[in-house]
């Protein structure tokens, strides 16, 4: 099968790829033609040769990329780069939820689309994963933003879940004083905010919480926390249980309310790029391999978790 693999672009921050030479080299072998986008790698230092070298063809267009019957890219692709497509299968990040307009064009262009995020086992082990790498470098950029050591702060994490493993490390590792808040604490959120100089968001936030806008932490109680404060988002569902955080990107990852910064970056392994795009690819490798070799038809359950349905976003 002829394989477009792209380089991500548009945003300052997204350096990673998500495919490594070592991968397509693996990905040549099972009998496909791949089709590297020039630069993929330059950024986190490695060069075309290497791709060339392990068996892709290194192409300078971003249309002959989105040209091939199946594509590949780590965040979903543009408004734009969909206008390149037609009857393709897609794999990529999409997060449908968030991006609805988008699920338009998979309708309009015949792309058969599986979600990364959503490639999942019945128990809910995603195989495309980066948690830890999300957490840890969330908190990382937010100690950065305190103008504190890590061991004079205060820190409150809400959720105790996979999500908050990255961030919990982190924490533990630099000796800062820290609360794990639980659901059935979340009504004494105000005792628990003061004081505080970072709050973490941990909280998979369910479908029905976000579209009630329901809040576990008010605007009104920022001015509990210290001054300087931070607010690190790591689940980053909107409307979040935070009523004041909202998405922002890796080239402008911080904004201020109320004298309190938040940092709510929609790709925070993006702030590691070379240990993210390691990470990804060997992920990647295993899928890529099934839908190239099935076409898309009779796949795995985790495959078939991941394919967007478009009816169950556009009525």
């Amino acid at each position: 099968m002829r394989i477009g693999i792209s380089k991500e672009r548009g945003l300052s921050g997204y350096e990673r790829a998500v495919l490594l030479p070592e991968e397509i080299k693996k990905i040549v072998r099972a009998g496909h033609k791949v089709f590297v986008e020039k630069g993929i790698g330059e950024d986190i230092y490695i060069e075309d040769s290497k791709y060339r070298t392990a068996g892709a063809q290194i192409v300078s267009e971003a249309k002959d990329i989105f040209a091939q019957p199946f594509v590949v890219k780590l965040t979903s692709p543009s408004d734009n780069e969909f206008l390149m497509m037609k009857n393709n299968i897609l794999l990529s990040m999409f997060h449908a939820g968030q991006n609805q307009h988008r699920v338009k064009f998979l309708q309009e262009r015949k792309i058969k689309a599986f979600a990364m995020e959503c490639i999942e086992t019945d128990q809910g082990e995603r195989l495309v994963d980066a948690t830890d790498i999300t957490g840890e470098q969330a908190l990382i950029y937010g100690y950065n933003l305190t103008k504190k050591s890590p061991h004079e702060c205060s820190v409150l994490i809400l959720g105790y879940g996979r999500i908050a493993t990255g961030a919990l490390k982190v924490v533990m590792g630099l000796n800062s004083r820290m609360k794990i808040l639980r659901k059935s604490e979340y009504k004494d959120i105000r005792h628990h905010l003061k004081g505080k100089d970072i709050l973490v968001n941990g909280i998979h936030w369910p479908k029905y919480h976000r579209e009630r806008k329901d809040y576990v932490v008010t605007r009104s109680m920022l001015k509990l926390m210290n001054p300087g404060a931070i607010v690190v988002d790591i689940s980053v569902d909107y409307p979040s249980p935070i009523e004041t955080c909202k998405p922002t990107m890796p080239n402008d990852p911080w904004y201020e309310i109320d004298g309190v910064k938040h940092v709510c970056v929609y790709g925070y392994p993006s702030l590691a790029p070379i240990s993210c795009s390691r990470r990804y690819s060997k992920q990647v490798l295993p899928l890529v391999l099934e839908l190239a070799r099935k076409k898309g038809k009779d796949l795995s359950k985790p495959l078939q978790n991941g394919f967007i349905k478009i009816k169950d976003y556009i009525g």
